[in-house]
């Protein structure tokens, strides 16, 4: 048996009382993190946030924008500590089944060209290359472009 398929999420909806610490989770995972106030701003545009919970520790969670029948995810953030251990898909294939049960059609979402990992953790759950945005993300020396991916239920 794959030791990743013992791992069992606890999963949450996040509140403003998590702002805090998804924020740091956020800062610490990514070069270019959501800032405080996104989260803020997603809560209250009642966009969908969940955390997911091993161990009484909050190891990842998604930010996504479900409108019709569509989800766009907007944030989808793994505890950098809990990377490369399958919690990635598990908050993936979460998603997928919050949005069967709202009969959604469609999820969509943007991602770095230089985050393979992210790019192959949606290729292996069935998302595929859409389109490009060109120098859509800041780097270090300049911007980078967003890939476009979706995926239909």
């Amino acid at each position: 048996m794959n030791p990743r398929s013992k791992l069992v999420l606890q999963q949450k909806n996040a509140n403003l009382d998590c702002v805090e610490e998804l924020a740091a989770i956020e800062k610490e995972a990514h070069f270019s993190p959501w800032a405080k106030i996104s989260f803020i701003e997603a809560l209250q545009a009642n966009d969908t946030v969940k955390k997911f919970i091993l161990d009484n520790e909050v190891v990842g969670y998604f930010v996504a924008k479900i409108v019709l029948d569509q989800c766009e995810l907007l944030n989808l953030t793994v505890k950098k500590s809990m990377q490369s251990k399958g919690i990635g898909t598990l908050i993936l294939l979460q998603l997928k089944e919050l949005c069967m049960a709202l009969n959604i059609k469609y999820i969509f979402l943007e991602v770095r060209r230089s985050n393979a990992t992210a790019i192959k953790l949606y290729e292996q759950n069935g998302f595929n290359e859409t389109g490009i945005r060109k120098n859509y993300y800041k780097t270090v020396t300049g911007m980078e472009d967003a890939i476009l991916m979706g995926l239909s239920l």
